[in-house]
């Protein structure tokens, strides 16, 4: 009997909920339907009295709770083969992004909330803030940040082989029906791209980088089996290699990339950090309790707590067992932190890429501020308090133990109070008996988040709020951007800009102010650090946030007047153009018709729409799923 049994990797998202629902509902089926079956000469009988039927329902609802929790011990004593969980390529969304069309991702549904940083392909991008920060411990799979260097290879759980050769006694190639067979490891972890804040060090000096915001890392729950034991079930370390066998090299498909030899992405980590349990090296194939999304991996990826994203190999192929580390172009050419003087033309014509000192790969310590939002407006009054909020993470298992705020330049420091969600999770989910004790591993695999409650006349008597995080090794943020031609690992201590509210469009006064970021994520204008004349192409917002291709905007122009006076369906104004919204809503907004949703900060406004309504009409403006029926006339 081939039982799809969900439940064991489910817990964690919404389909483990529909699937208890399911089981609860089909339980109390059987249940009546036994009841009916053992007593079916007595309901012929039951006119009689109202005893028999009494009975017969007590009767059924003892069944069905046995029912439920027999299938329920099965659901968790039953290891399902993979197949039978359905491993398939999981789509995270309903829809492909109008954004996708014609390009070679074009069967990946992704969710157009997510800033877009290089264009509409390849598709690199992250979350903005607030949703990343506001979902709480585990980021949700659809808006965890992805880096791509290329298309997404579309590949067979089926038909997909992993081979680990070199100084192993047993070359092998494994199946993904084997590899999931193996004894797995299940945990949270939070991992940042090596890129988090670049766009601060773009506006210091344009590096070699593409402008990711402070929202590039994610913390999700990784399922799959520890590269320990795949080494070991290869019979391990050759007996002739013990001493030279130094680093396990990986790469995903080969001619998958234009660059480098074979067109393929890989890199290495140190033997030691492989082998050793303590550092939880895995070959993930699930993710929050479901397998894994195309951009992120499927059907297998390598997660290396505490590492940069940049060593997390996706669509992992091949594993070698080396005396060297890996000379993959990506190895050398990515993920470096070069002195400052070092330019581009500098490091090629003096090779520094393969300099071993500034290969990246622990994170450091970083934080960053999640409210007072971009452009977010306070007013000052006795006695109330703001409460500042952000986040915190650090590297190489290192603990967070400190997170403190500044409103004077960094000259003082207040601490903030920490809130830590690894430890419960581990009591609530860990099987293994060395978790019973979180601390005692030593291991900080995930972020933190941090708040303080700040008084209102303070805030709004500040020129900038700054924060800075501290971990167990008492390593800090320094106050200045270290500048890099990669513009990696920025995490000079991040700082608001507090502004008076004098502007006449804002009719706010009464010594209100309000909060700049540094920058806002690509090619989004606005920001302190920002050249405030910059200007930004219409097509490049259209590629980072969605909405309308301005290419396709009808020519056709509407006054406000005749927009409000057409009447067979529900025509809003989105950012200046002119759009039927019947898919969503059934009338107007209560506030009118006119809305702002491109960007990501403050001053979006939805006309008094409930956040459920709200959130699908920008849902579905920023995929492209609304008809665009022209543009608002500059006349309106």
């Amino acid at each position: 009997m081939n039982i799809k049994l969900w439940t064991r990797t489910c817990r964690y998202g919404e389909e483990a909920q529909k699937q208890r629902i399911m089981m609860m509902i089909a339980s109390l089926i059987g249940g009546i339907t036994s009841a009916i079956a053992l007593n079916v000469d007595s309901l012929a009988n039951a006119a009689q009295g109202s005893g028999m039927i009494m009975t017969f329902l007590i009767l059924a609802v003892v069944l069905a709770v046995f029912s439920y929790l027999f299938q329920n011990s099965i659901a968790y004593a039953v290891k399902p083969s993979p197949r039978a969980m359905g491993y398939k390529p999981r789509q995270l969304v309903g829809y492909v992004d109008g954004r996708d069309t014609g390009t070679p991702d074009t069967w990946i549904k992704r969710d157009p909330s997510l800033i877009r940083l290089t264009g509409r392909h390849p598709f690199n991008c992250e979350p903005p803030l607030k949703d990343l920060f506001d979902a709480g411990f585990i980021t949700p799979t659809k808006i965890h940040f992805v880096r791509n260097h290329g298309k997404v290879p579309r590949i067979s759980w089926d038909e997909h082989r992993v081979t680990v050769t070199g100084l192993v006694k047993n070359k092998t190639t494994f199946t993904m029906d084997q590899l999931a067979s193996l004894p797995s490891y299940e945990f949270p972890c939070t991992f940042p791209c090596a890129g988090n804040r670049r766009k601060e060090e773009n506006m210091v000096k344009k590096g070699l980088g593409f402008s990711w915001g402070a929202a590039a890392h994610a913390t999700s729950v990784w399922k799959g089996v520890r590269l320990s034991t795949v080494i070991k079930h290869c019979g391990g370390i050759a007996d002739t290699a013990t001493k030279s066998a130094k680093f396990v090299c990986f790469r995903g498909p080969l001619k998958e990339l234009p660059k480098g030899q074979d067109g393929s992405y890989g890199t290495s980590i140190a033997i030691d950090r492989a082998m050793n349990d303590n550092w939880d090296v895995i070959l993930a194939y699930a993710q929050n309790g479901l397998p894994l999304s195309p951009d992120h991996g499927f059907p297998l990826r390598i997660i290396i707590p505490g590492f940069i994203g940049g060593r997390m190999v996706k669509w992992l192929s091949h594993i070698e067992v080396s005396d060297k580390e890996s000379t993959n172009h990506f190895h050398y050419y990515d993920n470096r932190v070069l002195p400052s003087e070092v330019t581009a033309e500098r490091a090629n014509e003096e090779d520094w890429w393969h300099r071993p000192d500034f290969i990246i790969n622990d994170i450091n310590i970083q934080s960053a501020i999640r409210s007072p939002e971009h452009k977010e407006i306070i007013h000052p009054a006795p006695g109330k308090k703001y409460t500042v909020r952000g986040y915190a993470y650090g590297g190489g298992g290192r603990k967070v133990i400190r997170c403190e705020v500044s409103i004077d330049q960094g000259v003082t420091w207040m601490a903030a109070q920490i809130q830590r969600f690894e430890r419960e999770w581990y009591k609530k989910n860990a099987k293994e008996k060395c978790m019973d004790n979180f601390d005692s591993r030593g291991k900080h695999w995930c972020w933190i988040h941090w708040s303080i409650q700040l008084e209102t006349e303070l805030l709004c008597n500040s020129s900038e709020i700054r924060c800075r995080a501290w971990d167990s090794d008492h390593n800090t943020q320094p106050l200045h951007i270290a500048w890099n031609v990669m513009g990696m690992l920025n995490n000079s201590s991040y700082r608001l800009k507090i502004h008076k509210c004098e502007d006449k469009d804002r009719k706010e006064g009464n010594g209100a102010v309000w909060f700049e970021c540094p920058t806002l994520a690509g090619p989004q204008p606005g920001g302190w650090m920002v050249p405030k004349d910059e200007k930004v192409r219409p097509q490049a917002l259209y590629a980072s946030l969605g909405g309308i291709d301005p290419k396709r905007i009808p020519s056709k122009n509407f006054s406000l007047a005749q927009v409000k006076e057409i009447r067979n369906s529900v025509t809003l104004v989105i950012d200046g153009n002119v759009f039927d919204c019947s898919s969503v809503l059934k009338e107007v907004p209560p506030k009118g018709v006119v809305i702002k949703i491109g960007g990501t900060t403050k001053e979006q406004d939805l006309q008094g729409l409930s956040i459920p309504l709200a959130k699908l009409l920008v849902e579905k403006y920023q995929g492209g799923k609304l008809p665009c029926l022209g543009s608002l006339s500059s006349m309106a």
